[in-house]
């Protein structure tokens, strides 16, 4: 009977569990409700907004009536999106040309960029992917390290100390920034760059937990691959979830959760995730990443 009675006791257990993974996910990924964006300031700054999720999320925060202030390193691409966004909805822009790999100076012309902006929503999206190898066999590894912690790590540490003093000064505001589900794994070959976004994650659940007293909401985003140009490396951008589809659920995620994958089948995917093996992840990431990419470069480089 005892035993019987820890069966029964562990299956209800289980069964409960599901369930509350079950309703959690459904409250987060298929009821979307949005907040009032306006709530936390009249004015969002996105970076990394020429393409993808950046450029999607600028025109729904658009569509809410937030004016938009965009930051990224292609002036003509800036331009044309500051356009259709002001076509499209009745709100203002301001574009910076800037490239986030820089010196820390470009912060400076920043801050001057935003001075006097009510900003009440800031989303670090801005990130680089270029690392594929071991760490000493890469070729140009300074540059890779200087380029992906000046892309992928000072832009939200760097960012977040020019727009958090304001935030907590009106006890409003909102902080997204996007990090990624690989960062659920250690992968070798990818060490630097899994390495840059586990610190946005970290970062972020962290700030959360200190600033959510001065009324700042502030979320980490871990998403899998969306179908967007960065992508490509990655298989076929058709099939994966668009920009739009994304950024409508992860919008919808935005004061309930403190860390979010954005979209049910992204959560689907990192459950399965973290369920296999690292040594195992390896091997897959070997086979469908790591060595059709340096197969294409040596492929590329025979042409030449």
């Amino acid at each position: 009977m005892v035993f019987q009675w820890i069966g029964i006791a562990t299956i209800t257990y289980l069964v409960i569990k599901l369930v509350y993974y079950l309703a959690q996910g459904a409250y987060l990924y298929f009821f979307r409700t949005y907040p009032d964006f306006n709530k936390y300031g009249k004015w969002s700054v996105i970076t990394g907004a020429t393409d993808g999720i950046g450029k999607e999320t600028a025109f729904q925060l658009a569509s809410r009536g937030q004016n938009i202030a965009l930051i990224s390193r292609n002036t003509e691409r800036l331009k044309n999106v500051a356009k259709a966004i002001e076509s499209n909805h009745n709100v203002q822009t301001k574009c910076l040309t800037m490239d986030f790999s820089g010196d820390e100076e470009i912060y400076d012309k920043i801050a001057d960029f935003l001075q006097g902006l009510d900003i009440g929503t800031l989303i670090n999206n801005v990130g680089t992917d270029q690392e594929i190898g071991r760490f000493l066999e890469q070729s140009n590894l300074s540059l890779i390290i200087r380029n992906l912690v000046r892309v992928n790590i000072m832009p939200v540490l760097k960012m977040t100390q020019i727009v958090l003093p304001g935030m907590v000064k009106r006890k409003r505001g909102l902080i997204l920034n996007l990090s990624a589900f690989t960062i659920l794994h250690p992968i070798g070959k990818y060490a630097i760059m899994n390495a840059t976004k586990s610190f946005v994650d970290l970062f972020s659940r962290a700030l959360s937990y200190e600033y959510e007293s001065e009324g700042i909401t502030i979320q980490s985003c871990l998403p899998g691959a969306v179908g967007t140009k960065a992508a490509q490396h990655v298989g076929d951008i058709e099939k994966m979830t668009s920009p739009k589809e994304y950024c409508t659920s992860w919008l919808a995620t935005v004061d309930k959760t403190r860390r979010t994958h954005g979209h049910w089948q992204h959560a689907v995917e990192s459950w399965v995730w973290v369920k296999i093996p690292t040594g195992l992840v390896q091997k897959l990431a070997n086979y469908f990443y790591f060595e059709p990419g340096v197969k294409a470069t040596q492929d590329s480089e025979k042409k030449k």
